[in-house]
């Protein structure tokens, strides 16, 4: 068995530490590997199968069967076997270990045996005659009593003590008599001369050989005969290309050259000689080899073919080969191969690699021939490198020899950086307009470059050179008539035009333009279409680097003529070649003209002399071609604006130059007279207009401005601008891209501007006229704050004239005047200014009115007077609200309008409330309107116009507004409520009226709509003699500058009622006609700003027309109020008669708006009542009154008699019960401020009148809660205020859309309850609905079980729930008791919630 030791973990191992692989068995025990025995089994039954497969088939059945079985039988033992063993394999690591535990007693057996046996033997042999020494003790004393040891033995001290290192001055002092001995040695000694770079210190002589290597040697004494010690040796031979850093010689080689010369310094008489020789010839050889590779990259790497390897001798030659042109397919047959040679000098091999080329390099360059003939830097692409940069200046140097016999004065030079010979092409010539030919150092091919030159023609002139040298003297005149095009090319770049080398005439063979040289450049102008600058370049004789140009005007047909559409020339005309006389020219040739426009000072045609060598680019701008150029563009846009004056026939001075010639101009003489203007106005016009001047402005020549210049203003405004005795007015036209500069288009739109000048100056000549009879209030409301002959501004309002610290505060409105050319129209534009500017101007609503009414009678005294009348109605109008709202009515989700403004001319303005209700306000003169009811058609009081109800009570209501200073005529309310007909006899009027029967369960809204045919007026009709003193509201006071008709004054078929107020809508805006029935419909004028938020759906079947009774036609006749007093009428304001305590919301609205709300309430009450079982009407003979009864109260609603701005609601029990007076009034207190109030929601009444048809006991304990929420201060001890929500809030449970009605009614009650919290005034106070459900049939009362979200609202509605949980269980419930107030007082004393709104 294997010996076997403890390890570290206490565990037995092999002996000689654990291993993973497995221990070999011990000798004499087979052992096989588990998967081998495996694979045999596997093996031998694969066999056996087959050898059954072949036999079987020959033997009988029984035989077969038996063979099988016997397989079968044999088999299965020996996997039994198999398994058997693989089951013991699983174990065998305990039975190994116990063997290994075996194995290490049976070895510590051993060893006790064998220990024994040998200490028997040493007693019995060895140490028969042994004896004891003395006892030591002296060395005893000395360690007792001194501590130390001396009497040690010297061969143990010497052994085991070192000896005393010398000391840094005896080492100093061997160094330096080593140094000396050095020294010595090398004095006496035949010493090479390469050798001479040596350093003698610490001892050692250090040589170096730069390049190749350096040794270290030193001597081990002083005897001259002692050898050299080569101490260390360093190969310097290094490849900085292809080396990556790394040294060239391995470590083994170096040791064994350095054994090598170690041998050769004890052998030879010339160590050190000898030592050189040997060293040297092996670093020329690795240079050679370091020089072969990297040739070998660079053909592999970056030169590929261009260089090659002829031949390679290591430690004697290398042969290169460059601008091989056979290789390179350049040329054919026999050619030049130029060749390097490196090599060792055999006859001398103390020198370095010798440099050899083959053919030998020209002396052309001292510097370029030593740098090619040495390789000291050891780089075989510098060595290459410098070769061909030789030769490169070589051929350089030929092609310039060239140049210099064609042209003597030749100033093309080479540059020797970078082998390249420049070569002015047109003098004086800039670096960049060089031609730059370069020598390929790859290739030795010529490669030229100049800077904007196509590739193509490049690659042709380096073929033709490369070809034949002489070629280059052809292509430099293509060169330089090709550098004279891009000269002009680039001159006139920064101009608006466009180059091209051709141009296609239809009439090019007959033109003298078909005839010009082939070197021409054609000049388009961008702005002048129609208009060329031909350049012609000619050679000069004698200057093979110089050009001559010449220029062309030339001019071609605007129209494309011909069959091949080309454009046809007509003028070409040559530029004299002195630019002064050019400028001077007057010819009258069209041609010239633009040459006469402006000079060019100390400028002449001769050429510049020639500059050798100049530097810069402004050597290639061509000033005259720019100045012809830009002179053309300038001049020919006013040339084209005086022909088409001249076409248009009006008068005027032709081109004109202004200020030194740097501008031009044309003066118009006489402005065409404006059609429709009338003469007198054309007069004044003209003798007020001074000057009228075209010019240019701007780089882009496209902007023309025309200089108006006025006396004699009809008009002092207050601009500071404007005080001079004479009006400048600039008109700035932009010329379009399509049409050329100066054309027709800039003339016609001037002519349109003067139109709009005309009209306006004849409007503001007859508004200086009336000036002086101009009433003084108007001059006090306006002021002209600004006429430039092109708008009209006027500034107006309330606070124009008051003092200046007042005006500071306030805003004043202006009204912009001005003719549109486009339209033919005038155009009015509104704006307020002042510091706070930031509000509308009030007339935007009538802008369109006015707009109109202007356009009719351009009169502006009549303009200002509207304006006077309209502003104190349109402000307080502005202040309406015009927002859609929802819930309204029972479609919660559908929005309508409050009020919806709806001007029908600019003093008649129609108010719709809600689509329902309609008030007409004419604005009249000296501060007042007139106001009726819309509703009422103007031309029947019998009609109502489609979609309108007729408001009950107006007239009444509007007569509180009423100064009796103002109306001292007006009769009284009796009378107004019951009018006369109009010349019609009551009796018969009185059977064609018929009662209006209320109508249920008809869709389209919640009341049918009213409307009245579009029936003929009867022409038998006269005005009443009774009615006819009463003032309309178009009729204005005499002093008002609009007149309009009376109803006295109509003649014809026109209805004579008093109501209708001067003439109707129609007959001042087109389109509209009295007798057109939409024009009193709801439905507003497309023009104006608010049709759009103003019309709402309405149902397309409407019920049959229907006659009112005689009372309801009192809101017919116009009611005059004051300004102020329309203020009152619609501006926010508190509701009178109200405990301002009892006010709920913040919803603060004009008594108008509380007036027609509740005349709405009324109605919604008229249809619930209808539509409630539990409420039944009862007749009353009050005009205006609604009266109902439920089981035990009568009620009575109707507006508040005083202010007819509220519902009231009186209660009375049906019969003696248990009613008390307080419960009666507070549910009245809660009618007027919780329910039929702002904003006047028919789900909110509809809610009311559900709690009204409640059992006694549940409406009483809804009034002790109704008491709770209007007097919260009682309930002291309380933590909560409650309010009754009629109507579910947007933050209640999600059981319904918000708005819909809050309570319901059947075995059942469920209501809403919004409780806050009360908390000091800092604290943010918390609130919370509860939805609460009351069974009739229990009494119990609880939380209404709706599913919330998980957040502070669902553990505030499990508090609400425990307590009202607990409160049932606490007071169980009474027959006939009611349980709500109880519940919800139990509630708002005990509910605690935190501030964030949990338990």
């Amino acid at each position: 068995m294997a010996p076997v030791q403890i390890g570290a973990d206490g565990q037995l191992v092999p002996a000689g530490g654990p291993t993973t692989a497995p221990q070999p068995p011990p000798p004499g025990a087979p052992a096989t590997r588990l998967s081998l025995l495996i694979e045999f089994l596997l093996q031998r039954t694969y066999h056996e199968i087959i050898l059954l497969a072949e036999l079987l088939p020959r033997k009988t059945d029984m035989e077969r069967k038996i063979e099988i079985v016997q397989f079968a039988s044999r088999t299965r033992q020996l996997f039994v076997r198999l398994l058997a063993l693989v089951k013991w394999a699983s174990n065998a690591g305990k039975v190994e270990k116990c063997a290994m535990i075996s194995s290490f007693l049976d070895q510590q057996a051993f060893l006790f045996v064998d220990t024994a046996d040998r200490l028997a033997s040493l007693a019995r042999d060895a140490l028969v005659h042994a004896r004891l020494p003395s006892f030591a003790i002296p060395f005893a004393i000395d360690v007792l009593t001194t501590g130390s040891y001396p009497r040690l033995p010297t061969c143990i001290r010497d052994k085991i003590i070192p000896p005393d290192p010398i000391t840094k001055v005896e080492k100093q002092t061997t160094l330096t008599q080593l140094n000396q001995i050095l020294r010595h040695r090398l004095v006496t000694t035949d010493l090479p001369p390469q050798l001479a770079n040596l350093t003698v210190a610490n001892g050692r002589v250090k040589f170096r050989v730069e390049g190749e290597f350096e040794a270290t040697l030193t001597v081990m004494g002083d005897d001259p005969d002692i050898p050299w010690r080569l101490l260390k040796l360093e190969i310097l031979v290094e490849d900085k290309e292809t080396g990556d850093g790394k040294t060239l010689v391995h470590g083994l080689q170096v040791n064994y050259i350095h054994e090598l010369v170690q041998s050769r310094l004890f052998a030879d008489d010339k160590p050190l000689q000898d030592m050189y020789n040997c060293l040297h010839s092996f670093c020329l050889s690795l240079q050679l080899e370091v020089l072969h590779s990297q040739t070998l990259m660079l053909i592999r790497e970056r030169w590929g073919d261009l260089v090659q390897v002829e031949r390679y001798v290591p430690a004697k030659y290398l042969i290169l080969s460059v601008w091989n042109q056979q290789i390179l397919g350049r040329k054919t047959g026999t050619a030049s191969v130029h060749k390097v040679h490196i090599k060792i000098d055999e006859s001398d091999g103390s020198k370095p690699l010798q440099i050899s080329h083959e053919p030998p390099l020209p002396a052309c360059d001292s510097k370029l021939m030593e740098r090619a003939m040495k390789i000291d830097h050891l780089s075989v692409e510098k060595l290459l490198i410098d070769s061909v940069h030789a030769r490169s200046h070589q051929k350089l140097q030929e092609l310039k020899a060239i140049l210099k016999g064609n042209n003597p004065s030749d100033n093309s030079f080479i540059e020797t950086a970078l082998p390249t010979l420049i070569i002015p092409i047109l003098e004086p010539c800039g670096r960049s307009e060089c031609l730059h030919i370069f020598v390929d150092l790859h290739s030795g091919m010529f490669q030229p470059m100049l800077y904007g030159l196509d590739q193509t023609m490049l690659d042709d002139i380096e073929k033709a050179i490369n070809d034949d040298m002489k070629r280059i003297l052809t292509w430099l005149q293509q060169l330089k008539f090709w550098l004279g095009e891009q000269r002009c090319r680039q001159s006139v770049k920064h101009l608006p035009t466009l180059c091209s080398d051709t141009l296609h005439l239809s009439n090019a063979a007959s033109h003298p333009a078909g005839s010009l040289s082939k070197h021409k450049l054609f000049i388009k102008m961008t702005r002048l279409p129609q208009y060329y600058i031909v350049v012609e370049m000619f050679d000069v004789s004698g200057c093979p680097t110089e050009l001559q140009y010449k220029y062309y005007f030339l001019s071609v047909s605007p129209e494309e003529s011909g069959e091949d559409g080309l454009p046809c020339a007509l003028l070409l005309q040559q530029f004299k070649p002195n630019l002064e006389e050019l400028a001077q020219d007057l010819s009258a040739s069209r041609g010239l003209r633009p040459g006469t426009k402006r000079k060019l000072s100390g400028e002449t045609g001769a050429l510049e002399p020639k500059k050798p060598k100049r530097s810069g680019e402004m050597c290639a701008f061509n000033k005259e071609l720019a100045h012809l150029v830009a002179m053309c563009d300038t001049n020919m846009p006013l040339i084209g604006l005086r022909c088409e004056l001249t076409n248009m026939e009006i008068p005027h001075q032709g081109v004109q130059v202004e200020g030194d010639g740097c501008s031009h101009a044309i003066r118009v003489l006489k402005v065409p007279p404006s059609k429709g203007v009338c003469e007198e106005t054309r007069k004044a016009l003209d003798r007020s207009l001074l000057d009228c001047t075209f010019r240019l402005q701007g780089r882009n020549n496209r902007t023309w401005v025309a200089e108006l210049v006025f006396s004699n203003c009809p008009l002092t405004s207050t601009s500071i601008k404007e005080q001079t005795s004479t009006r400048h007015v600039y008109l700035t036209y932009e010329n379009p891209l399509s049409e050329p500069v100066g054309g027709r288009k800039v003339v016609e739109m001037f002519l349109n501007d003067w139109n709009s000048i005309s009209q306006l100056y004849e409007c503001v000549l007859d508004f200086s006229r009336c000036l002086s009879e101009m009433p003084s209030y108007l001059s006090l409301f306006s002021e002209i704050r600004l006429y430039n002959y092109r708008k009209l501004v006027l500034c107006y309002g309330n606070t124009k004239g008051s003092s200046f610290v007042t005006s500071l505060m306030s805003v004043l409105h202006q009204v912009t005047i001005q003719w549109n050319s486009s339209t033919h129209r005038f155009h009015l534009s509104l704006g307020t200014v002042g510091p706070n500017s930031g509000c509308s101007n009030c007339h935007n609503i009538i802008l369109h009115q006015l707009q109109e009414m202007f356009n009719k009678t351009p009169n502006v005294v009549q303009l200002l007077q509207v304006l006077f009348d309209t502003q104190g109605p349109l402000n307080a109008i502005n202040k309406l609200p015009t927002v859609p709202m929802l819930g309204l009515t029972q479609r919660t989700n559908t929005a309508y309008q409050c009020f919806s403004i709806l001007p029908q001319s600019p003093t008649h303005i129609r108010l719709a409330f809600r689509n329902m209700y309609c008030i007409d306000i004419y604005c009249r003169s000296r501060g007042v309107v007139a106001i009726r009811d819309g509703a009422y058609s103007l031309f029947d009081n019998t009609k109502i116009v489609e979609g309108f109800y007729p408001a009950p009570g107006l007239k009444t209501f509007l007569n509180m507004f009423v100064d009796s200073n103002q109306d001292a005529r007006r009769r009284s309310v009796n009378e107004d409520d019951n009018p006369p007909s109009p010349g019609v006899d009551m009796d018969s009027l009185m059977g064609h009226i018929q009662p209006q029967q209320p109508i249920k369960g008809q869709g389209g809204g919640v009341y049918p709509p009213l409307m009245s045919p579009p029936n003929a007026y009867h022409s038998n009709v006269t005005p009443s003699p009774s009615m006819i003193p009463t003032q309309s509201p178009g009729a204005l006071d005499p002093s008002s500058p609009y007149a309009m008709v009376s109803p006295s004054q109509r003649v014809g078929n026109w209805p004579g009622s008093p109501q209708v107020s001067g003439p109707s809508p129609g007959t001042r805006i087109p389109g509209m006609s009295p007798g057109n029935p939409s024009l009193h419909s709801p439905i507003p004028d497309p023009h104006s700003p608010r049709a759009a938020t103003s019309s709402q759906a309405m149902p397309s079947s409407m019920p049959p027309p229907r006659k009112l009774p005689q009372r309801s036609w009192a809101a017919s006749i116009p009611t005059i109020l004051t300004h102020s007093a329309l203020h009152m009428l619609l501006l926010p304001s508190p509701t009178p008669c109200q405990v301002p305590g009892l006010a709920a919301g913040s919803y603060l609205c004009s008594p108008l708006e509380r007036f027609l709300g509740s005349v709405i309430m009324r109605r919604h009450l008229q249809r619930i009542i209808q539509l409630e079982p539990a409420l039944n009407i009862v007749n009353s003979n009050e005009p205006g009154v609604i009266m109902f009864k439920t089981e035990v109260l009568k009620c009575r609603v109707a507006l508040n008699p005083k202010s007819y701005q509220a519902l009231q609601l009186k209660v009375t029990p049906e019969n003696a019960g248990p009613w008390s007076q307080e419960e009666l009034q507070i549910l009245e207190k809660f009618f007027e401020t919780r329910v039929a109030g702002p904003p006047f929601k028919y789900n909110t009444l509809n809610a009311f009148t559900k709690l009204l048809g409640a059992p006694i006991n549940i409406l009483r304990d809804c009034v002790r809660i109704m008491k709770l929420e209007l007097f919260p201060d009682q309930g002291s001890q309380l933590k909560w205020n409650v309010q009754f929500c009629l109507t579910i809030p947007p933050s209640a449970p999600p059981i319904a859309p918000p708005g819909t009605i809050a309570v319901v009614l059947k075995s059942k009650m469920l209501f809403f309850l919004q409780l806050t919290q009360r908390v000091p005034v800092p604290q943010e106070s918390i609130s919370i609905i509860v939805p609460i459900v009351y069974d009739m049939a229990t009494g119990v009362t609880q939380q209404a079980d709706i599913p919330r979200q998980q957040s502070s609202s669902g553990a505030a509605a499990l508090m609400v729930s425990t307590i009202l949980r607990r409160f049932n269980e606490h007071h169980p419930a009474r027959a006939g008791e009611c349980t709500i107030f109880g519940a919800v007082h139990e509630l708002m004393a005990n509910l605690t919630l935190t501030p964030t709104g949990r338990p």
